[in-house]
Parts: C-alpha cells; sequence; structure tokens
C-alpha cells in the first residue's frame, strides 16, 4: 500500500515539474529599449508596462500581463548631443553614434545572457523606441546571420528614426556620416532577417520622426511634422510617470489604440516587417491653434475654422508623400512629386466642400463630402457593367443622414485613401505622372454615358404603331381606288400616331 502511494505521488510530482518547467519555457522576456531623454525605463512608472499592453502583446501572446512576461529595460546614455530638450544631454549629452552605440553594445550583451539563462527557445521580444528603434533596427541586422527559422525572436519598433519609408534618418540617408554631429544617417531597418513576420514597426501618422514628408519642398508637409514631433511623437507610451497629466498616446484611450492596431487597413507587409501607420486624429499643424483657443476662450471662432480648412491641409500635406511606396522600401528625399494639378485641385474644391458640410452640418453643400469620388484610373473598374437606373437613383431621404454618421464615415474615406493599401490600389490619383488629365468626375460620366439605357415603354408602342400604320397606308390605298368617298389620306394616320 506504501509503495503504490510512494509511486502515485513520484508520478504527480514527475507532471507537476513537467509543467512548470513548460511555463518558464513560456514565460517571454522583453528587452525594452527606451527612446531619447530616457536612459533608465525602468524606473519610470508605467514605461515598461505600457510598451508591453499596447504593442507588444497584440502581437506577441507569449509576452502579457497574464504570462508574467519578464520586463527589462535597456540603460544607455539615451542623448542626442546638442539638442537642449529635457533629458537630451544638450551641449553636454553624448553624441548620437556614442549614445546609440552604447545602447547597442548593451542591448547585444543582455540579449546574450537571457539566452543563456532562459530555457531553449524561450520567446524574446526586442522592442525600441525612437532612438531605442535604431538601436533596434540595427541589432537586427547583426542578427541576420542567425537561422531564419529562429521563431523565438522577434523585434517591435515605434516612431523608429530608422523606418526605411518615413523614417527621418533615412529621409537624410544621403548625409551619411556628419562629423560635428557624430550622428550616421541611413541604415534602414532590414526586412530580411527571417523566413517569417517575426517584426512590427509601428507609427502615427505625420510623427516627424517616423512619418516624415517625402517631398521636403511641400513646406506646408514639413511644419506639420515638424509639429508632429512635439505633439505626437513623445507620446506613445504615455501615460507614465514622465508624461503630462491626462496625455494618451495620439489622443487614443488604450482601447481605440488596440482597435488601431488590430485594423488591417492601417497595415503593409514588406520582407519580415509588418508596418503598421495609425491615423492621427488631428492634424498636428493645427494645435497651436487650439491650444491657443483652450487658452483663451476664443474656441468658438478658431475650431470651427479649424474644421473647415483641416480637409483641404490634409490634401496639401499628403501631396508631400507616396503613400504607394511601401513603408519598408528605403526612401530618402526626394526634390519633385509627381502630381497631377487638375486632380490636385479637384480634390482641394472636394475637400472644401466636406469642410464646409462639417461646419455646417451639410445645409451648404449640394454634395455630401462621404461621396468622395474615387481616383480617375478606378472609376472604371469601379462601376458595375450594367445598372440599372432605378438602382442608381439615391433615396431623398438620404440628404437626411446623421450628421455624426457622416462625419464617422468620412473620416474612414480620409485613412483609406492614404493607407498604402488603398494607395496601391489606386494605380493613378494625384501622384500618377501618366494619369490622363480628365477627373475622376469626366470617368464616372462616362461610365453612365456607357450604360445601357432601358427604352421607354412608349418608344416600343410608337415602333408598333408604325408597322401597323404602314399596313394601313396599303389597305388605304386599297381602298381608295375602290372607294371615291375616302377623305382621309393615309399619312395623317402616320402623323397622328
Amino acid at each position: 500500500m506504501l509503495t503504490t502511494l510512494l509511486t502515485l505521488l513520484t508520478a504527480v510530482l514527475i507532471t507537476v515539474a513537467s509543467t512548470l518547467t513548460m511555463a518558464v519555457a513560456l514565460a517571454a522576456t522583453a528587452l525594452i529599449v527606451p527612446g531619447t531623454g530616457t536612459p533608465n525605463a525602468n524606473i519610470v512608472g508605467d514605461y515598461l508596462e505600457n510598451a508591453r499592453d499596447y504593442y507588444i502583446s497584440p502581437f506577441n501572446p507569449a509576452c502579457t500581463a497574464d504570462d508574467d512576461c519578464a520586463l527589462q529595460g535597456i540603460d544607455y546614455p539615451a542623448q542626442f548631443w546638442p539638442i537642449p530638450l529635457p533629458g537630451w544631454g544638450g551641449l553636454q549629452g553624448a553624441k548620437w553614434d556614442v549614445s546609440t552605440g552604447e545602447g547597442l553594445s548593451k542591448l547585444n550583451s543582455t540579449l546574450v545572457d537571457t539566452l543563456a539563462q532562459d530555457p531553449p527557445n524561450t520567446p524574446v521580444v526586442i522592442f525600441g523606441y525612437s532612438q531605442g528603434g535604431n538601436i533596434v533596427s540595427r541589432e537586427k541586422r547583426n542578427l541576420a546571420g542567425l537561422p531564419k527559422d529562429q521563431t523565438y525572436l522577434s523585434f517591435v519598433m515605434i516612431g523608429n528614426t530608422n523606418r526605411p519609408n518615413g523614417g527621418l534618418f533615412e529621409r537624410l540617408a544621403f548625409l551619411g556620416h556628419v562629423p560635428i554631429l557624430d550622428a550616421t544617417f541611413g541604415l534602414p531597418a532590414p526586412t530580411d532577417t527571417c523566413d517569417h513576420i517575426c517584426a512590427t514597426d509601428i507609427a502615427f501618422r505625420y510623427d516627424g520622426v517616423a512619418d516624415f514628408p517625402l517631398y521636403p519642398l511641400n513646406a506646408l508637409a514639413v511644419f506639420n511634422a515638424i509639429a508632429g514631433f512635439w505633439y505626437i511623437h513623445g507620446t506613445y507610451l504615455s501615460p507614465n510617470a514622465d508624461s503630462d497629466v491626462g496625455e494618451l498616446p495620439d489622443g487614443y484611450t488604450p482601447e481605440e489604440l488596440a482597435e488601431q492596431l488590430a485594423n488591417e487597413d492601417n497595415w503593409d507587409e514588406h520582407g519580415d516587417t509588418r508596418y503598421i501607420t495609425i491615423p492621427t486624429k488631428t492634424l498636428p499643424i493645427v494645435r497651436p491653434f487650439l491650444d491657443f483657443a483652450g487658452f483663451t476662450g476664443t474656441g468658438f471662432i478658431i475650431k470651427p475654422l479649424v474644421t473647415l480648412f483641416t480637409p483641404v491641409l490634409e490634401v496639401l500635406i499628403e501631396a508631400g508623400y507616396d503613400r504607394s511606396l511601401s513603408y519598408g522600401a528605403p526612401a530618402p528625399f526626394r526634390l519633385i512629386p509627381r502630381i497631377n494639378p487638375f486632380v490636385l485641385a479637384r480634390d482641394v474644391v472636394d475637400a472644401l466642400g466636406e469642410g464646409i458640410h462639417d461646419v455646417f452640418g451639410g445645409g451648404t453643400t449640394t454634395k455630401p463630402a462621404v461621396q468622395k469620388p474615387a481616383p480617375a484610373s478606378t472609376a472604371a473598374a469601379a462601376a458595375p457593367e450594367s445598372v440599372p437606373a432605378a438602382v442608381t437613383e439615391a433615396p431623398t431621404d438620404t440628404v437626411e443622414a446623421d450628421a455624426g454618421d457622416e462625419k464617422v464615415e468620412r473620416a474612414r474615406l480620409t485613412d483609406a485613401r492614404t493607407t498604402p493599401r488603398a494607395a496601391r490600389r489606386a494605380l493613378s490619383g494625384v501622384r500618377s505622372a501618366d494619369a490622363p488629365l480628365t477627373s475622376a468626375h469626366d470617368a464616372d460620366e462616362q461610365d453612365i454615358e456607357d450604360v445601357p439605357q432601358d427604352k421607354p415603354d412608349n418608344d416600343i408602342d410608337a415602333h408598333s404603331d408604325d408597322v401597323d400604320n404602314d399596313k394601313d397606308t396599303d389597305a388605304a390605298a386599297e381602298d381608295n381606288d375602290a372607294s371615291s368617298d375616302q377623305s382621309e389620306p393615309a399619312d395623317t394616320a402616320d402623323k397622328a400616331a
């Protein structure tokens, strides 16, 4: 009996030990490289936790708060000489290459120690924010020599200075190494180090560090990106102990942010990297005016003006980008955008209509902004082969649609036309050099002309009457020969018909 109990207890202990070993093996580790101005993320409340909850967990299910994912910040100078922003070091700070070099060395040594201490194949997530994204991008390149099927390693970058298309350091790649700054530009994050999607790069649209304009001659887009650096770039991990009171990631609540990250319309996959570009809630360039309105109590004047001109500003700002390019394709600055001025002018006029509609609730425009026409090259493709006239006519009561619903739909359409997937589907548009100079409205009219229209029933009756009248004419002629008192000519019947 005792032997049986010992045997049973041994089996239970072996099972428990095996379960614990599996749990330990599945408990991931996240190595988090903070951004400029945060040399030690381990002492900043909610910094590491927000990195995990906002950006790591959605794409790395082994690293969640419930799975006891180990969070470790990587300490390094995190400075940028000579910029005099809080925590950046100013004239006394470390230069860029020195700071990132120390960060890369510390990350690499910590990674080696982590892999040595953890059970084999324990998931490890390498996370970088801003300057930390530069470091993680370089570490990803250094690890390219490992077998590409190492599925336990993954990477997450937010506000990445080295985003191939949009990152400020890649836009300035032509500068190479600048001795006085001791800063090396270029070095885009590689996208070919894994045989599967192993990296996620996340940016808010118009963040001046990760989504800088491609065409710097567009001054409006440049000023908007500079404002984006000030208003957006520092908010990715808010709220935390170092953030302003009430600050959120570009104004998104955690629930809203999760929805945007899961929305595949915001995704663009290139090689082994998934790029996610989240629409901004408010154009950065108008934020100073809104701040002034709040400070002075003049919102009743300024807010309607901001609402009126925001759609137009967005059209002009987007002319400084090329959203048809993948975010994973390295894209340094270009000087002359390929713009169809006729399409741009049409979009500006339509955007002004959107602004008027937003301000006055649709009472001053004959065309609701939500019905923004597609680019000319896609209008014909989008039109059905045959559309009955009764189907194409909109019910009159749709004009009275709720303004709030139209605003949501209009925002969705605005996001769609600036996401990489939507932009590449629109084979031409504002940026197509080979696009015909006809507008989408013209294309729509052409489509309508090509649609076969049903003939009215009275045309069919008239045709039948003509046939009958021909017969009546012959009969009348014969009767005329037979009867001299026939008073009605045959052609009168034709005219009456």
